[in-house]
């Protein structure tokens, strides 16, 4: 009999204790399953080597700055428990050397680092609230002068970090090339429908013209397109741009880019429907010929 009480005793004390034992058990999720980092978003070295670009309008004059924001963000399998602050600092020419060694070649477009007088990064501290998941720092770029066709870029990479002991900064995806999509208020893409035919020759001969184009913006109120059916290339651009500039009356003015032989152009532009009503006269082996179409936006 004192055996078995003995017994039942110690069977009870084992159950206890395994009862304590899970009721006591941490569920994995209350705490952080990775190693908190800190990272430029966008910075992604395995993807296209860390560029990112951002869609910026031109500004009407030269002083006038746009703003590209540069985020910072935080790792991990749960929100920061604090504020933190991350330093940023200027990173050089030297991933921009790199990018167009690895992937711009013969006659392609190289990225050249922005001129120190087009941009401002006046604060260079950004600041991650406790709870959120990232935080930004703007960047101010005078767009007014920049080449339609040339490629620009900041680059920017991670510092320093407050609480070093907390959160570390990782080791890749912290530098960033940031570049940019000059746009305007017209630029985009359009559906494009014409007719090209001898001048005073009535609509006799003619060749149509039926596809989508795109109105490349080169300043804040005038964009190019490319001539007929004219590959949209950079290298046509000398030989078959056409520039359209939207007067404050929304009357056109058309003229070439480069050497097309344009003698006249206008039209107008309505902004309710985004249409470009235009034309313009050019002559090709001393013959003079008119193209007359319709650009209708077909983007929002």
């Amino acid at each position: 009999m004192m055996k078995n009480i003995k017994f039942t005793s110690s069977m009870l004390v084992a159950l206890i204790t395994v009862m304590t034992s899970c009721s006591k058990e941490e569920n994995p999720l209350d705490n952080e399953q990775y190693i908190k980092q800190v990272f430029i978003v966008g910075a992604n070295q395995s993807n296209n080597e860390g560029l990112s670009t951002v869609k910026l309008p031109y500004g009407k004059t030269a002083d006038e700055e746009q703003v590209a924001y540069v985020a910072v963000g935080t790792g991990g399998s749960k929100s920061i428990d604090r504020n933190i602050t991350v330093t940023l600092a200027e990173a050089g020419i030297e991933m921009v050397t790199r990018y167009n060694y690895l992937y711009r070649f013969g006659t392609d477009i190289r990225y050249q680092m922005l001129a120190p007088t087009l941009y401002a990064i006046p604060q260079k501290n950004v600041q991650v609230n406790s709870g959120d998941t990232y935080g930004t720092l703007p960047v101010y770029v005078k767009t007014a002068g920049l080449h339609c066709d040339s490629l620009y870029a900041v680059t920017v990479k991670i510092a320093s970090v407050s609480e070093p002991n907390y959160i570390s900064i990782r080791k890749i995806d912290t530098v960033l090339m940031l570049s940019f999509a000059l746009s305007n208020a017209y630029s985009g893409s359009y559906q494009a429908q014409g007719k090209s035919y001898k001048f005073n020759a009535g609509l006799t001969d003619t060749t149509s013209v039926g596809l989508i184009r795109t109105m490349k913006a080169t300043d804040y109120r005038t964009v190019r397109f490319y001539h007929l059916t004219t590959p949209e290339s950079v290298v046509n651009a000398v030989e078959s741009g056409v520039k359209v500039r939207i007067e404050d009356n929304n009357t056109l003015t058309v003229t070439p880019w480069g050497s097309l032989a344009i003698t006249a152009g206008g039209g107008t532009y309505n902004p309710a429907t985004r249409v470009f009503d235009l034309w313009y006269n050019y002559t090709v082996a001393g013959v003079t010929l008119q193209f007359k179409g319709k650009f209708t936006r077909s983007e929002g």
